[in-house]
């Protein structure tokens, strides 16, 4: 995957499988590896993208944010593709007790509002979770980044994310939640 198509926001899709999707497919720039008595998880920063993988025995559940350019991934186990435009949520239970729900919303906004948020969100992520600075991609001022911050408890993880997109003024945040049933 080339670095830099994950920054082109207009091609960033919302993904979701029901299948394990390899590491190989992306190019990992921090992770975090859960282990729960009743499910295994993996936090995936992918750029200004993620990928959360959740595991019950055989079973897997797997939420991907990318850009479409240039990101082969499989057709085999995909559940879900949209774009990622505006905002969206979604439910879905499955028959092995695992449920999913999940929210996004690409927000635009003023340049002055844009960069209050980008500051306070920088600020929380260098407090707690996965934060992952790009430089190498700054195009303004500011900083592309993703801020990842989950809880992982025994029957569930809940995870929120923010990827920031400077050059168009806009954040994306996705809210998941992974539960045992």
């Amino acid at each position: 995957m080339s670095t830099e198509q994950t920054q082109r926001l207009a091609s960033m899709r919302y993904y979701l499988f029901e299948r394990p999707l390899h590491p190989e497919l992306f190019e990992i720039y921090d992770d975090v590896h859960l282990l729960r008595d009743g499910y295994e998880a993996r936090i995936w920063v992918t750029g200004c993208t993620h990928v959360i993988s959740f595991y019950r025995d055989e079973q897997s559940m797997v939420e991907v944010i990318a850009s479409e350019d240039g990101t082969d991934l499989p057709q085999r186990g995909r559940a879900l593709s949209w774009a990622l435009r505006g905002e969206r949520s979604h439910q879905r239970r499955r028959p092995d007790g695992i449920s999913y729900m999940m929210s996004f919303q690409a927000e635009t906004m003023s340049s002055r509002v844009y960069h209050k948020v980008h500051h306070e969100l920088a600020r929380q992520g260098t407090r707690r979770g996965l934060f992952v600075p790009f430089p190498m991609w700054m195009d303004q001022s500011l900083t592309p980044f993703t801020y990842i911050s989950y809880e992982a408890k025994a029957n569930h993880l809940h995870v929120l994310a923010w990827h920031a997109f400077p050059e168009a003024l806009t954040i994306v945040k996705t809210q998941s939640l992974f539960e045992l049933g």
